[in-house]
């Protein structure tokens, strides 16, 4: 099993690290077929059981009150003991073997002069220590995710999205400027569509990827959705410090 990892570990590297980057409006990159098609497949065998998830609000990964339409899975104990076996067993191996050191690390790689940049403007210097971090979340028809930035420890976000098919690719993650385009912002707060210009949206596809390099101007969110039972998954994983 631990090649069958591997051998999707080195296609999703291929094919991040062989696609473009997209600078505008902010570094970013969409990739499709980010996993081979059989581990896509078993991926979506494996995702958990509706009631394994929980309000993302309780999770302690967002702040109380945020992201009231979306539910997470978290890689630790008592998310994994609502699965079974061998549910817990594919998931902790796609984190720990999958994205692991050699996947991390080629990404900071690649994107390390933007990195550097973003962190020269902040006035911090390249972290000591490089942390990962995933889990699974999944909402449905809502008012949207309000436009922010990411975490201000993010380095890389990576989304994966992971739907059955490609029948809603309209509800991908969107890209904005602001409409003062002097503002900045280094995350935390969550700022109202109103304030802002759409620019592109991320098509919402099975098997593909909307990564981008965290900065003061990596806006994007999700708008509102109102799409009779939905089923948006994703996965999130940060590189951070």
């Amino acid at each position: 099993m631990s090649n069958y990892f591997t051998l999707a570990r080195h296609h999703a590297l291929y094919r991040i690290l062989a696609a473009p980057v997209r600078s505008w409006p902010h570094q970013h990159l969409f990739i499709e077929d980010v996993f081979p098609k059989d581990f896509y497949a078993e991926l979506r065998r494996r995702m958990p059981a509706p009631e394994a998830y929980e309000s993302l609000s309780k999770t302690g990964k967002v702040a109380d009150g945020d992201y009231d339409m979306r539910a997470g899975f978290l890689l630790k104990e008592d998310h994994l003991a609502r699965v079974p076996g061998e549910v817990a067993s594919f998931w902790s191996s796609l984190f720990n073997e999958v994205f692991d050191k050699e996947f991390a690390d080629a990404l900071l790689t690649r994107h390390a002069p933007d990195i550097t940049a973003r962190l020269a403007r902040e006035g911090a210097p390249w972290p000591e220590t490089i942390r990962r971090d995933m889990l699974l979340v999944r909402d449905s028809s809502s008012d949207g995710v309000k436009i922010h930035t990411s975490d201000p420890k993010n380095l890389l976000t990576l989304l994966f999205y992971l739907p059955e098919d490609d029948r809603h690719i309209e509800c991908g993650t969107t890209l904005y400027l602001p409409k003062d385009r002097g503002f900045h912002c280094w995350g935390g707060p969550h700022h109202d569509f109103e304030q802002f210009d759409r620019v592109a949206t991320m098509p919402y596809k099975a098997n593909s990827l909307f990564m981008f390099v965290k900065t003061d101007d990596s806006f994007h969110g999700v708008e509102p959705i109102r799409i009779p039972n939905l089923r948006r998954d994703l996965l999130l994983f940060y590189i951070h410090r």
